[in-house]
């Protein structure tokens, strides 16, 4: 439906934000489904490692998440969002340095890319807004050229924001 660049866009919903400053004390460990702080509400994010002094532009600044690893043989950094639940919308802050854009893809529970959106190089906020709670898996993407120098770049997202109902009145 449509790409925000802006947190306020999503306070039409009744949302859950992570700043993720209590995973101060898992610096440099990786999340997955192993080590996985947000089970409880239905969260699994992949491809990430927690990093204590990101300092991003967010509201929250301090901790974030970085992206693991380059996807091998690529020039891409990832890191995936796995909702238990349908999502209708959800944003976050970032800085992809050196990257050359940042891709946002929503999928739905088959897989199936419901939506895909462009956002500015480097540093700023990225988000999806959907008609209804469709969401399942969004994919975040920096790309990084030439390959050499993505081998040596993070992404790193701080303050995510998602939300499946809209408020009363929306």
């Amino acid at each position: 439906m449509s790409a925000i660049a802006i947190p306020d866009l999503l306070g039409r919903f009744v949302s859950t934000t992570l700043t993720f400053e209590e995973l101060a004390t898992l610096d440099a460990h990786e999340l997955g489904s192993v080590n996985n702080p947000y089970a409880v509400i239905g969260l699994t994010i992949s491809n990430a490692l927690v990093k204590a002094a990101a300092n991003l532009n967010s509201s929250s600044r301090g901790v974030a998440l970085e992206s693991k690893r380059s996807i091998p043989a690529t020039n891409q950094k990832q890191i995936d969002l796995h909702f238990a639940k349908t999502q209708g919308g959800c944003g976050f802050f970032y800085r992809a340095p050196r990257s050359s854009s940042l891709t946002v893809e929503a999928l739905d529970n088959k897989g199936t890319i419901l939506e895909r959106d462009l956002f500015q190089a480097e540093e700023g906020y990225a988000g999806i807004i959907r008609a209804w709670a469709e969401i399942e898996i969004v994919r975040i993407i920096a790309k990084v050229d030439p390959l050499d120098i993505a081998e040596n770049s993070c992404l790193y997202i701080d303050d995510l924001t998602f939300g499946r109902e809209l408020k009363a009145g929306y």
